[in-house]
C-alpha cells in the first residue's frame, strides 16, 4: 500500500496552513466550470457559520487537463478561511483524494473533516455546518446526508445502495452513497490506516465503502437532512461506466465481506437525524439528464453486447424473463421491481463466487440497471412523491426476495447453470 496519499509539495505547504478546527475537503477532476460557485458558498458558511475557529477549505485533485488548479487556486476566500490547493499521488479516483484529505487534516489537527463534491448546484451556505455540527458536539462520529435526488442521478443509491444497504445490513439510510458527508479526526485517522488504498474504494467506491463500514463496525452515525440534492449531472456513458463499476462492485464486495451480519437475523442498526434541516419533499418535477428512451436504447443494445455474460450471472428462469423483455419494443419499461431484486441477487452471488471477471459482471448488470431505471420514470412520471413511493416498494421488494438471495449464495456453483462453461 502507498504509504501516502500526500505529495511532497502538499506537505511542505500543510506548514502555512498550520492548525484547523474544520477542514473542508473538496476532491476534483475537471471541474473547472462548477468548482468556484462551491468554493464561494462554502468559505461564506464557514466565516458565519464558525466565527473564532480556524478553517480552510482544501482541494485534492486528480491531475486535471482543465483549469480546475487555477480557478481553486484563484476564487476569493474571505480572510478568516485558509485555502490548500494540491494533487494527490497512487491509484487515480475519488477516494485517494479523500485519503489526502483526511492526512492533510490529521497534519493540521482537525476536529472534523467535512467532504463534499465539486459540481454541487443546490448547495447552501449552511451545509457544512449542518454535517460538522454532530461531530464538533461529540454526538456522533460520521454524519451523512439525506436529501432528495432527480432520477436518474440519484438511481444507483435508490435502486440498488439504498435497498441493499437497509436489507442486508439493517440500517435505514437513505443515501448511503452520499457524496456528502462529515466524520471526527479519529474516524478518518482509522479509515486512513485500512489497506484499501489500491482498490475500487481509491477511485470511486469510497462513499459506500465507508458507510458501510461505519454500520457494520458500530460507528456512531447520523443523517442530516440537507433538502435536495442538484449536481451538474455528468453525461451518462451508456455503454459502460467506469464509475458504476467501481461504485457497485465496492458494494457487492462488501456484501461478502459481512456475509454472516446478512445471513442471519439482524437487528436493525440506528442512523437518526441530526438537528432540524429541510425536509427533502421537492414539489416540482425534474427535467431528466437522459431520457427513458435512451435507457432503453441501452438496454437493447446490452441484450446483445452482454448476452454470453447475462448467461453466466442469471439463473435461467430471471435470463428467459429479462430475454423476453429485451424482445418487446416496450420491455426496457416494463422491467418490475421483482424481477430487479432477482437480478440484483443473481449478479452479487456471481461476483462474489463466479469465476469470471468481477469487474465485466458488474458491467453487464449495467443495461439492465437502464431497464429498471427507464420503467421507474414511466411509472412515476419523475413526480417526486411517486419516486419516492416507488423506491420504498423496491426495498420492500429486496426484502421479500432475500431468501431467495440466501439459498442462491449458500448453494451457488459456478458450472450449475446453463451457458456457463
Amino acid at each position: 500500500m502507498i504509504e501516502t496519499s500526500l505529495r511532497l509539495d502538499a506537505q511542505r505547504r500543510l506548514a502555512d496552513v498550520g492548525v484547523a478546527d474544520v477542514v473542508v475537503g473538496i476532491p476534483t477532476y475537471k471541474h473547472a466550470r462548477t468548482l468556484a460557485p462551491v468554493m464561494k458558498t462554502v468559505a461564506e458558511g464557514l466565516a458565519r457559520d464558525f466565527p473564532g475557529m480556524k478553517t480552510v477549505i482544501t482541494i485534492v485533485d486528480g491531475g486535471s487537463p482543465d483549469d480546475t488548479v487555477g480557478v481553486a487556486n484563484q476564487v476569493v476566500l474571505p480572510a478568516s478561511v485558509k485555502r490548500l490547493v494540491t494533487a494527490y499521488q497512487g491509484v487515480q479516483g475519488k477516494g485517494s483524494a479523500v485519503r489526502a484529505i483526511f492526512e492533510i487534516a490529521r497534519s493540521v489537527r482537525a476536529r472534523v473533516i467535512v467532504i463534499l463534491e465539486a459540481d454541487l448546484k443546490s448547495i447552501t451556505a449552511d451545509w457544512v455546518a449542518k454535517l460538522a455540527r454532530p461531530i464538533l458536539e461529540n454526538q456522533y462520529q460520521l454524519a451523512i446526508p439525506h436529501y432528495a435526488r432527480p432520477l436518474p442521478d440519484g438511481a444507483m443509491t435508490d435502486l440498488l445502495a439504498y435497498p441493499l444497504t437497509k436489507l442486508l445490513y439493517g440500517a435505514d439510510v437513505r443515501q448511503p452513497m452520499g457524496g456528502e458527508y462529515a466524520l471526527s479526526a479519529e474516524l478518518a485517522q482509522r479509515i486512513t490506516a485500512r489497506d484499501v488504498w489500491e482498490t475500487d474504494v481509491a477511485r470511486h467506491g469510497i462513499d459506500i465503502w465507508l458507510t458501510t463500514v461505519a454500520i457494520n463496525e458500530n460507528v456512531k452515525t447520523c443523517q442530516v437532512r440537507l433538502g435536495v440534492k442538484i449536481d451538474d449531472s455528468r453525461e451518462l456513458l451508456l455503454s459502460f461506466d467506469p464509475t458504476f463499476v467501481q461504485a457497485i462492485g465496492t458494494l457487492f464486495r462488501m456484501m461478502d465481506i459481512y456475509k454472516r451480519r446478512w445471513q442471519d437475523a439482524q437487528q436493525a442498526r440506528a442512523a437518526p437525524f441530526f438537528g432540524n434541516g429541510a425536509v427533502a419533499n421537492p414539489e416540482r418535477q425534474w427535467i431528466p439528464s437522459v431520457t427513458s428512451a435512451a435507457l432503453s436504447d441501452a438496454f437493447v443494445a446490452g441484450s446483445r453486447r452482454y448476452a454470453r455474460l447475462w448467461r453466466t450471472a442469471l439463473t435461467p428462469s430471471t435470463r428467459n424473463a429479462i430475454r423476453e423483455l429485451s424482445e418487446s419494443p416496450e420491455g426496457a419499461t416494463r422491467f418490475g421491481a421483482k424481477l430487479w431484486a432477482r437480478t440484483v441477487y443473481d449478479f452479487a452471488t456471481v461476483y462474489n463466487q463466479g469465476e469470471g471477471d468481477p469487474d465485466k459482471i458488474v458491467a453487464a448488470l449495467l443495461p439492465l440497471y437502464y431497464a429498471r431505471c427507464a420503467t421507474l420514470m414511466r411509472e412515476t412520471a419523475l413526480e417526486p412523491a411517486a419516486v419516492e413511493m416507488a423506491v420504498q416498494e423496491q426495498a420492500k421488494q429486496f426484502a421479500i426476495e432475500k431468501p431467495y438471495l440466501v439459498h442462491l449464495w449458500q448453494t451457488y456453483v459456478p458450472w450449475a447453470w446453463e451457458g456457463v462453461r
